[in-house]
C-alpha cells in the first residue's frame, strides 16, 4: 500500500514539473502569429494552367466526361485532397498519388 502511494505521489510531481516547465516556456516564446503561414491557407484560388484532361471548375453539364460502370452520370472526376481541380477521366491524381474519385450528379 506504501509503495503505491509513494509511486502516486512520484508520478503528481513529475507532472506538476512538466506542467511548470510548460509555462515558463510559454512565457518566454515569440509573440504569436497573426497571420497564418502560407501552407495553412485554403486552396481556393484559381489556378493558373489548366492540367492535361482537366476540365473548367464550374462545368458542371457532365458532358465530354468519361463514365464508370455504375450506371450514374459521372459529372466530374476529383482528387479527394484537392476538391477545387476536375478532371475528364478517371485515373492517377497529378497532386498525391491516389486515384480520381468520381462525383456523380444527383
Amino acid at each position: 500500500m506504501k509503495t503505491t502511494q509513494t509511486l502516486l505521489a512520484a508520478i503528481f510531481l513529475v507532472s506538476l514539473a512538466a506542467c511548470s516547465k510548460q509555462e515558463n516556456t510559454e512565457t518566454t516564446s515569440q509573440a504569436p502569429m497573426t497571420e497564418m503561414p502560407a501552407i495553412e491557407k485554403p486552396m481556393e484560388e484559381t489556378p493558373t494552367a489548366m492540367l492535361p484532361n482537366e476540365i473548367d471548375a464550374k462545368d458542371m453539364s457532365g458532358n465530354n466526361v468519361e463514365q464508370d460502370a455504375s450506371g450514374k452520370k459521372v459529372i466530374f472526376w476529383e482528387d479527394p485532397m484537392v476538391p477545387g481541380r476536375h478532371f475528364s477521366k478517371s485515373g492517377q491524381s497529378p497532386f498525391m498519388d491516389m486515384k480520381l474519385a468520381p462525383r456523380y450528379a444527383e
